[in-house]
């Protein structure tokens, strides 16, 4: 199974913001067959709105850490003990949608967290929200992702078993540690982010 970027069949997918990412060691990375799909899937969309790529394919210990550093929040990150998160294996992806000029829109007001209201229907949102969450479920459902009920942002495709990621992938030394560096710097000044 072949790992590649998110956007390799379009180039009108987003990628979200490398300081925002749960990793900046690799690239946003999905199986070939979710690409694919994903890129099946924008072509869907009203006219204005287009997808951004949250959080794709993630290696084991991304997982492990992830986990970890939300724990406290209940049934938001898959417990790697508890078996093989559908991130490790590249058929999951986080997705959200963004606007023609690509900004991010907020699936979630008035709440500024998405995970405050994250299952699919919620009368805690407002009713713009509502519709653009019913949109982003309809179009992935229709090219064949399965969502997750209880994040709406979450989509599937297939089984495929725990994949690693080949040493190939990584991003340099040095800019792993860059981003490292700039994303906590950016976290200082940015309290009112979902990352």
């Amino acid at each position: 199974m072949e790992l590649v970027r998110v956007n390799k069949y379009s180039k009108d997918i987003r990628e979200l913001s490398m300081i925002k990412r749960v990793s900046s060691d690799y690239p946003l990375l999905c199986l070939d067959i979710v690409a694919k799909k994903l890129a099946e899937a924008v072509i869907l969309l009203p006219s204005g709105y287009s997808l951004q790529v949250d959080s794709a394919y993630r290696t084991k210990k991304t997982q492990e850490i992830l986990f970890e550093s939300r724990k406290h929040i209940p049934n938001l990150v898959h417990d790697p003990k508890a078996g093989v998160s559908p991130h490790t294996t590249g058929s999951a992806l986080d997705i959200s949608l963004v606007d023609g000029s690509g900004r991010e829109i907020n699936l979630s007001e008035p709440f500024s967290k998405y995970y405050e209201e994250p299952q699919l229907v919620s009368d805690k949102i407002s009713p713009k929200s509502q519709k653009l969450r019913n949109i982003l479920h309809d179009v992935m459902v229709k090219v064949g992702f399965t969502p997750n009920p209880k994040e709406y942002w979450h989509f599937s495709y297939g089984s495929y078993p725990e994949i690693g990621l080949p040493k190939s992938f990584f991003f340099p030394f040095y800019l792993r540690i860059y981003y490292k560096i700039f994303r906590r710097i950016w976290k200082l000044f940015n309290t009112k982010t979902n990352y």
